[in-house]
């Protein structure tokens, strides 16, 4: 499934009847609904939802965001019991660590809950175009990747089927269970059988604070390095310095196969690699459901928001979101976008400030989320 979003999917108008003409205050007018997208399969009966963001999914300004909220909207609206774990002010790479690996959230088969993860406002505002989309890129692949598989197709650090050579530590802080290599020439290396020819995927960390260095090979070829540090730095504004990151490793046969890292720099601490996993066949199982939404619209020439006076900085970040859904979608995985645009307009009537939808603002955005399912 391929999702496309269009620039000039709004009309720009000037205000007149509650502002005054002249007020130089842009409204934007919403563009005809197009038909819903047809998936292949609709998502499961959930009984559970959890919700990930920033300040505009924790509802930030709101006069009661536990009823207000667009994911309390939704679970109202779809019987379900919502968890909602944004944090203001977050960005991409804050949200495994402080969100996900935090609560211990780790979907298995028996009963996922639905997911979705609004988040990029923060990461085009504080770090602005240009060279940390890589960053953000790195982050919100490892989460959509986390959510999207299930554990049972997963290996972890701390299963069975996990080999480690010369020394090492699986650190268990924040529900990480990661393997850490600890000196040069040691390794940790996973065994998966995947069901289909695909991608594997893996999930080491990334640190500020870290200058290791790994290689990693697939049934002992090398395929490549890797660096737990990133260039730029991910130092959010919120603090997180260490995360989640994502390696793929594309077109692998089905079968057995043996992933391995190992650590190529001499200082103490090397790889710290928290598994692999791999799309099933999913035919055969239903898998979660990832709603990813694109960023929404800020209020029109009121600062301090990135995108108040030009929507580029904005519908940069959205192209890597779609790219990032198309990706996985591509894969298999049940990864969709809601595109919170063609509901949520920004304009004064939907804002408490220039980035804060109010409650009709929300109510936009739960309708955003209810047409991707």
């Amino acid at each position: 499934m391929m999702y496309s979003y269009i620039a000039s999917s709004f009309i720009l108008v000037v205000a007149c009847p509650f502002w005054g003409c002249g007020s130089g205050i842009g409204l934007r007018q919403r563009p005809p609904i197009p038909p819903a997208t047809p998936y292949p399969s609709q998502p499961g009966k959930y009984t559970t939802y959890h919700s990930y963001g920033d300040s505009i999914t924790a509802g930030s300004g709101l006069p009661d965001p536990a009823k207000h909220v667009y994911p309390v909207l939704v679970g109202a609206d779809r019987a379900l019991t919502v968890s909602n774990y944004a944090r203001s002010g977050d960005q991409a790479c804050d949200v495994a660590p402080g969100q996900i690996f935090a609560n211990a959230d780790s979907p298995s088969l028996a009963s996922p809950p639905l997911y979705s993860l609004l988040i990029g406002t923060n990461d085009v505002d504080v770090k602005g175009v240009g060279a940390y989309e890589t960053v953000f890129n790195l982050c919100q692949q490892a989460v959509i990747s986390w959510l999207a598989i299930p554990s049972d197709f997963k290996v972890l650090a701390d299963s069975d089927n996990v080999a480690v050579k010369g020394g090492g530590s699986l650190d268990t802080s924040n529900h990480w269970n990661a393997w850490t290599t600890a000196a040069l020439g040691t390794s940790v290396s996973f065994t998966i059988t995947t069901q289909q020819a695909g991608p594997i995927y893996a999930w080491p960390r990334i640190d500020d604070n870290s200058h290791g260095m790994y290689s990693y090979s697939l049934d002992g070829i090398f395929v490549g390095t890797g660096s737990t540090r990133t260039t730029p730095a991910i130092a959010t504004q919120n603090g997180t310095t260490n995360s989640l990151g994502f390696l793929r490793l594309p077109t692998v046969p089905a079968g057995k196969h043996v992933v391995t890292f190992t650590q190529t720099s001499p200082e103490p601490n090397g790889a710290s690699v928290v598994g692999i996993g791999a799309p099933p066949m999913t035919k055969l199982v239903a898998l979660p459901t990832i709603l990813i939404g694109t960023i929404p619209f800020q209020l029109l020439f009121v600062s301090p928001g990135a995108c108040n006076y030009s929507e580029e900085p904005c519908l940069d970040y959205i192209h890597n979101i779609e790219s990032n859904v198309n990706l996985f979608a591509k894969d298999g995985l049940d990864v969709r976008l809601f595109d919170t645009r063609r509901y949520m307009l920004g304009n004064p009537a939907e804002m408490i400030d220039s980035l804060h939808p109010n409650v009709l603002g929300q109510i936009e955005l739960s309708h955003a989320v209810e047409a991707s399912f």
